[in-house]
């Protein structure tokens, strides 16, 4: 499937405001893949096809998650939007035909990162934290972390993401806990 074929089947997806958010990720994948020396194709395709199953509402995101027999941790099924991610991932396969396992693995991880991240996975987070349309308090300073020091910026963004959590009394979801520790004590 080609760019143009995959926008007009997302276009159709999702709503308007999500599939503006898409390609604005999509622009900044392509933008940080530039900077960082990280493969255009994959960053622009994985950027673009992020959100993909964001067309579901929490009730249809769980029951699919159920159904496909993925592991649910407590914290998702109390926001069922954090199972997006991986269900994104599984609708790029199977509905968008990407075999491509890093760009798969890019999708999965762009919510709540991971340990570990492939420079891809670190584009395609980022790229979703800082798009314009993102406002929120700090977001300006990862911005300019993210062309700097990604990995600087992935601590700084998760951990920005900890404490809006923690204003706003919600559940905090492990692996953010983790991919913050990680990136706060990375080393090259």
């Amino acid at each position: 499937m080609n760019e143009e074929e995959i926008k007009s089947r997302l276009v159709l997806l999702l709503d308007s405001e999500r599939f503006a958010h898409s390609l604005s990720v999509q622009k900044v994948a392509q933008a940080l893949a530039q900077k960082h020396k990280v493969d255009f194709t994959k960053a622009s395709l994985a950027g673009l096809l992020h959100d993909c199953a964001r067309y579901m509402g929490s009730a249809q995101l769980l029951k699919k998650a159920e159904e496909l027999k993925m592991e649910i941790h407590p914290v998702e099924r109390l926001e069922p939007k954090l199972l997006h991610a991986r269900l994104s991932a599984y609708v790029a396969e199977k509905e968008f035909k990407v075999k491509d396992p890093e760009i798969l693995q890019a999708i999965s991880r762009h919510t709540v990162g991971a340990e570990s991240m492939s420079e891809l996975d670190k584009v395609i987070y980022l790229a979703d934290h800082i798009e314009p349309s993102r406002d929120f308090l700090g977001v300006e300073q990862v911005r300019k972390l993210a062309f700097e020091d990604m990995n600087k910026a992935i601590a700084e963004c998760a951990t920005l993401m900890l404490k809006a959590l923690l204003d706003k009394k919600l559940p905090i979801y492990p692996p953010t806990l983790l991919t913050r520790n990680y990136y706060l004590s990375y080393k090259d």
